[in-house]
């Protein structure tokens, strides 16, 4: 039997404890020597040089006393977690990798965000927390092994947002209805594989009008392919995926990144 999900009220007042036990970090003295957590292969073999910043730290985002916004890429907080968030902050040292190029258009600068005491990754410390989710988009595939196994630790002790977020069933259509223009997590089996001239898509059931589909399209194939995800192949697979819930006849997620898409054993978890 399922135990009782918290009050909105309860969720709030928990994830208000988790945020205020993010560290203070204390003067850095030998930022050269530090341990940097992030994984191999996150950059680009073109990225810049690491950038030391200092400023205001509120979730995946940095004010920072340049003036800058600075944002770690690849995740999704969720609006009652980004309240809880927004206010206060700790002062923090930190060394920016930037991977996007030039900022978005709230002017915030993207890519990765490494304590410079620590070591400690952003992304990597929230996922962990429960305070925000994988959400593969920009960084190199080798990125998330990592993230998608403290998520999965947070997910099972219901961890900060996970108290109220599940992985939900791909077989179940009418629930995820309800999920619509909400990032979510979405498991089953795939059972047909189908193909337009621009688009791959992934089957959950046989009426393309009401059940659940991801979709792929063609000309990501090969990036797929070159991370080991040949999505083509996926017929039969249970496998889990994550993205922005949309609705297309049934229920709809768009995958653009191969870390969206997790193979699974029989019994669900990740292999």
């Amino acid at each position: 039997m399922n135990a009782p999900r918290p009050s909105p009220a309860k969720f709030l007042a928990r994830l208000a404890v988790l945020v205020c036990a993010l560290p203070l970090a204390a003067a850095a003295t030998q930022t050269d020597q530090i341990q940097i957590s992030l994984p191999d292969g996150c950059l680009p073999d073109d990225v810049a040089a690491a950038q030391d910043i200092e400023g205001r730290l509120r979730g995946a985002e940095l004010s920072a006393r340049d003036g800058n916004m600075y944002r770690q890429i690849d995740l999704h907080i969720p609006a009652e977690v980004s309240g809880v968030m927004a206010d206060g902050g700790t002062i923090r040292q930190l060394r920016f990798s930037d991977v996007a190029g030039r900022p978005d258009r709230w002017q915030r600068r993207r890519g990765h965000l490494v304590d410079a005491v620590s070591g400690g990754w952003v992304a990597k410390d929230l996922v962990e927390r429960g305070l925000a989710i994988a959400a593969p988009d920009r960084a190199r595939p080798g990125c998330f092994p990592s993230l998608l196994k403290v998520e999965s630790t947070a997910r099972a002790r219901k961890q900060g947002l996970w108290a109220s977020e599940k992985v939900h069933s791909a077989h179940r259509p009418d629930a995820l209805l309800a999920r619509v223009g909400h990032y979510t997590l979405v498991a089953g089996r795939v059972l047909s594989v189908g193909e337009t001239r621009s688009t791959l898509y992934l089957n959950f059931g046989y009426r393309w009008s009401r059940d659940f589909t991801a979709t792929i399209a063609k000309e990501e194939l090969d990036a797929f392919i070159a991370a080991g995800v040949d999505a083509g192949s996926l017929e039969g697979a249970a496998i889990r995926v994550r993205g922005m819930l949309r609705q297309s006849g049934g229920p709809l997620v768009e995958i653009s990144h191969p870390a969206q898409i997790e193979r699974l054993e029989t019994d669900g978890a990740r292999r």
